[in-house]
């Protein structure tokens, strides 16, 4: 081939690749049926140093390629909680970090979850799914695999970020306001410190503590913070009268009770009624608003045991057994098992066996993991069986509860 030619062929290889890569979008990225690859290009040393110090949430500079397109100058750290490791860090990457407003397909940031706490590899990703099934906020989720300078770094989930962008995906717009300029908090769980709703006192430090401002950070502690020591002094505080009408404008409680449902539908053991206290979700106010909503976060510990008693722990959280102490609240929380009971016996076992096929060859090759591939192979084994009998468990118990006809195949 002459040199020309060459040239022309490199020319229509780029437009073929530049028009194909303008098409993308977050929705592509975060694509549920399709396994990803994203690399990540660094000094070998920052990598290096980024997994001794693991702990820290350090910055590195980095590029990512993903489908064909290269996004420089990109932040990259570490990140997670008992997730947190050396060997396989889970990462959070910001593509602002260096370059001011810089975005990826709209997408200022997103997460690499490392699935150190999960053998099978799908419980967050097939859980995210099904809480957006069911109407609860939740990241768009798929699985990747990563590479670092060109070398296998192990399969990930790949996790959009809650932020704006996610917000107004979420929420989306009156009119033409798209609603994404509310109060969003990350809530902190504090080691050794289990909470469950009671009151702090009028003191803005605990909420502070707990509640982890993403937006509006700007704005005055009494702005911020002020509205959630008033509901969580209300919560504890209110009669019984005027319980709903008082507490219910400041949190949307039809929206609570769906998501504590659905969590405990999916198992889930370190949630808002987790073993050790609240844990795991993002708090928003709505924006020109006074209520807040939950928006589901980090379901590694979901699908514990089909068996998991479907009022697990709502007497404990002040919150959660102040709500269901009214009818129409604990009606709704029993009617939503039903709902999720009869979607997943639909959707959510063909959902787990499709996802962990899609990830087979990219976890037993994972070079990194935390556990053999015996172990990933009982770990699929209990993800297979856990619908068909959760299904059953949760309908029985519903029926045994409030009293109605309990369908075949009850013990």
């Amino acid at each position: 081939m002459t040199t020309p030619h060459r040239w022309l062929l490199a020319v229509a290889v780029l437009v073929c690749t530049s028009g194909g890569a303008a098409a993308q979008t977050a929705d592509d990225f975060f694509n549920p049926e399709t396994l990803q690859r994203v690399d990540l290009w660094m000094n070998s040393s920052d990598w290096s140093k980024l997994k001794a110090a693991f702990q820290e949430n350090t910055y590195y500079p980095v590029d990512v390629t993903w489908n064909g397109q290269t996004v420089r100058n990109v932040g990259v750290r570490s990140r997670g909680l008992g997730s947190r490791s050396g060997t396989k860090p889970g990462l959070r990457i910001d593509f602002d970090r260096y370059a001011t407003d810089q975005t990826f397909l709209g997408l200022k940031s997103f997460v690499l979850d490392n699935l150190t706490q999960d053998a099978s590899g799908v419980r967050e990703t097939v859980a995210m799914r099904f809480f957006a099934r069911l109407g609860i906020p939740a990241p768009r989720e798929t699985h990747t695999r990563l590479y670092v300078n060109g070398s296998y770094a192990g399969l990930y989930a790949l996790v959009e970020s809650v932020d704006k962008t996610m917000l107004g995906r979420a929420f989306g717009s009156i009119g033409d306001n798209l609603q994404n300029d509310g109060y969003l908090f990350e809530y902190n769980y504090v080691l050794g410190s289990p909470w469950r709703f009671d009151y702090p006192g009028p003191d803005l430090e605990p909420y502070k503590e707990r509640f982890d401002i993403k937006t509006n950070e700007t704005k005055s502690d009494a702005t911020i913070w002020g509205p959630i020591e008033e509901l969580v002094r209300l919560v504890n505080t209110v009669s019984s009268d005027s319980y709903v009408s008082t507490v219910g404008a400041l949190l949307d409680l039809p929206a609570f009770v769906r998501y504590i449902a659905v969590q405990n539908f999916v198992a889930q053991n370190d949630g808002f009624n987790g073993y050790d206290g609240m844990n795991n979700f993002y708090f928003y106010r709505l924006e020109d608003s006074t209520t807040h909503v939950f928006i589901a976060w980090d379901e590694d510990n979901a699908f514990l045991a089909p068996d998991f008693q479907i009022t697990t722990r709502l007497s404990d959280n002040l919150l959660t057994r102040t709500v269901l102490q009214f009818p129409v609240f604990s009606e709704q929380y029993f009617s939503v098992l039903q709902e999720a009971a009869s979607d997943a016996s639909q959707w959510m076992a063909a959902e787990v066996e499709r996802q962990l096929a899609m990830i087979a060859e990219a976890m037993q090759t994972d070079p990194v993991k935390p556990y053999t591939n015996a172990e990933h192979e009982a770990a699929r084994g209990v993800m297979l069986a856990f619908t068909p009998a959760r299904v059953t468990y949760v309908r029985c118990e519903v029926a045994k509860t409030v009293g109605t006809t309990r369908p075949e195949g009850c013990q």
